[in-house]
């Protein structure tokens, strides 16, 4: 029973990240008029930044919210640089070479290995806040 409780869970989890970036394509589309086909890239890139800052020390949270400043600020760049100039214009070859641009820098800066962050209740060092014990089976 306890591992269908986490097969539901974590399907949940799965299924609230598809939801969330889908969400994401559909406002970018429906603000700009482009599909920006670059938003799986863009949060790699902000999950490969979360675990580079935990590398270095850094504990969940803080690295957590100093990613979402981060991804927030790159977005406003993007957008001004390569969204706005391209509203009603051809807009496939310029998102899919930013596609290929975020993934290059990526795997620049880290590699192609997968790699896992620590969940936020075992990885809260130097914060006020109780780790999450596991139900017993």
């Amino acid at each position: 029973m306890a591992n269908l409780a986490q097969q539901i869970v974590s399907g949940l989890a799965s299924g609230g990240i598809y939801a969330l970036l889908a969400l994401a394509i559909v406002i970018i589309h429906r603000s700009t008029g482009v599909i920006n086909f670059a938003q799986g890239e863009l949060a790699t890139l902000s999950a490969f930044i979360c675990f580079a800052l935990m590398n270095h020390g850094w504990a969940f949270w803080p690295a957590f919210f100093v990613t979402l400043a981060l991804s927030f600020g790159g977005g406003m760049v993007l957008h001004t640089v390569v969204i706005r100039p391209i509203q009603g214009g051809p807009f496939a070859g310029r998102t899919l070479t930013k596609i290929c641009d975020v993934r290059s820098l990526a795997v620049g800066a880290w590699s192609q290995a997968a790699v896992n962050l620590p969940e936020p209740s075992t990885a809260t060092a130097g914060w006020l806040l109780p780790a999450i014990k596991p139900m017993s089976t």
